[in-house]
């Protein structure tokens, strides 16, 4: 549990960074916003203990500091949707031998509330029962109060067999695959009637006999989030709109001691958006409106931004542009531009920015993807970019993705050219 003594001279020396900033970006307060978000206070920004609801009251404060106003009477825009959450005790012990959530193993969201000691049944490619022979077995009920290691990271054959335990159509009480490299989380909106680990293949015996699980679950039904969304009015075109969003949902915890903190995802994105606004209320005030949208339950499924685009708070057809900004953290080798070839005259001027004032290494092109919160509004018409930094460190979706090892490499340039590519609308 964080100090709320140590959080609350955090609060104060983001503020005095607030205060003190005498130009356009500044790095100390991103690097501070970014500090603070990762922090235990707010456990990974997910629906346990209040997390995502803490960190949209925080900017939220934000965007009062800076003089940022409502659409409306509040910077809320509340949504209802479901989640899978893991909030209480977790465990996991195989042939006696302690496992550690987020470095040995994983629990993968739809599974479900487990406890009890089970037989591990090992199959690979070598001795994988037929799907007609699995059938047999599972008509048996022979996988009752098992779980059945899926081992098949080098299987050339067998897929249908193998995807058959995957989805457990067999009536395992748990599925175990196994991961060569590196343990990536997500959030589940559904739930299962049984449970799935993902385990580091080094840190299980294929030998082994016997787990113990222990899994405390929640499902919520009417698990209610929040878009925070803020302007400041142009001074020349008010109904004219530039958006810039960012999501600063993460993946919540997983038990009561391991939170995934999503330093470059997306803590990252949020600091930026924060420079931003902070540079079009205090240093250049915008001939256009910009509006300022934090998202939430973008790790859900875009639900924030879908949410938004379905329920606006003003005419779509309003915003000129929408720049959403996601793992800022980097960019050694530059940034990838989603729908950069689909809005190609507004990529070609971002481009030419670049060029003339040699921000970043490179700007790379890529077409329509639905991976972020720009996705919903370009479907409905609104040009829009989806803008993430490339290279240096590999954290995503892990309890690695830490502050202490953001380098935010082109935090400064990446500001920079949005900037510049804001003000040439």
């Amino acid at each position: 549990m964080v100090n709320p003594k140590k959080y609350v001279a955090a609060s104060i020396c983001i503020t005095l960074l607030f205060f003190q900033n005498s130009y356009g970006q500044n790095i100390d307060y991103a690097r501070q916003i970014i500090d603070t978000l990762t922090s235990s206070h707010f456990g990974g920004r997910g629906a346990v203990n209040g997390g995502e609801k803490k960190a949209a009251d925080f900017i939220v404060k934000q965007y009062k500091r800076m003089g940022l106003t409502p659409i409306g009477d509040d910077f809320f825009q509340p949504f209802n949707y479901s989640i899978n959450t893991f909030p209480g005790e977790l465990s996991v012990e195989v042939d006696g031998k302690i496992l550690h959530a987020g470095t040995d193993y994983l629990v993968l969201p739809q599974s479900c509330k487990i406890q009890g000691e089970f037989q591990l049944i090992w199959y690979s490619e070598s001795n994988i029962p037929t799907k007609k022979e699995l059938k047999k077995l599972a008509n048996r009920r022979f996988f009752e109060n098992k779980f059945v290691v899926v081992d098949d990271l080098n299987s050339t054959t067998k897929k249908e067999e193998f995807e058959t335990l995957k989805l457990n159509t067999v009536g395992a009480s748990g599925i175990v695959l196994l991961e060569e490299t590196k343990l990536t989380h997500r959030i589940s909106t559904k739930l299962t009637d049984y449970v799935t680990l993902l385990v580091m293949r080094t840190a299980l015996n294929s030998f082994s006999k016997t787990i113990s699980v222990k899994i405390d679950q929640e499902f919520l039904p009417t698990y209610t989030s929040q878009n925070v969304i803020g302007k400041v009015t142009g001074v020349e075109y008010p109904d004219s709109i530039v958006v810039i969003s960012a999501h600063y949902d993460h993946l919540g915890r997983m038990g009561k001691d391991v939170y995934f903190p999503g330093a470059n995802d997306n803590a990252s994105g949020v600091a930026m958006l924060l420079n931003l606004a902070y540079h079009y209320t205090h240093k250049d005030p915008p001939k256009k409106t910009m509006v300022f949208m934090a998202f939430g339950a973008e790790e859900s499924g875009l639900v924030g931004s879908k949410y938004f685009t379905e329920n606006p708070l003003f005419p779509l057809q309003h915003i000129n542009f929408l720049i959403n900004l996601d793992l800022m953290g980097t960019g050694i080798e530059g940034v990838q531009v989603v729908n950069g070839s689909v809005f190609q005259s507004q990529f070609d001027k971002l481009v030419e920015i670049n060029e003339q004032e040699h921000y970043l290494p490179q700007i790379k092109t890529r077409g329509k993807a639905a991976n972020s919160d720009h996705y919903w509004f370009s479907e409905k018409g609104v040009p829009a970019f989806f803008i993430y930094t490339l290279g240096g460190i590999t954290a995503y979706h892990d309890v690695f993705d830490k502050s202490e090892t953001l380098p935010l490499t082109k935090f400064e340039d990446c500001f920079r050219l949005i900037k510049d590519f804001v003000d040439d609308f």
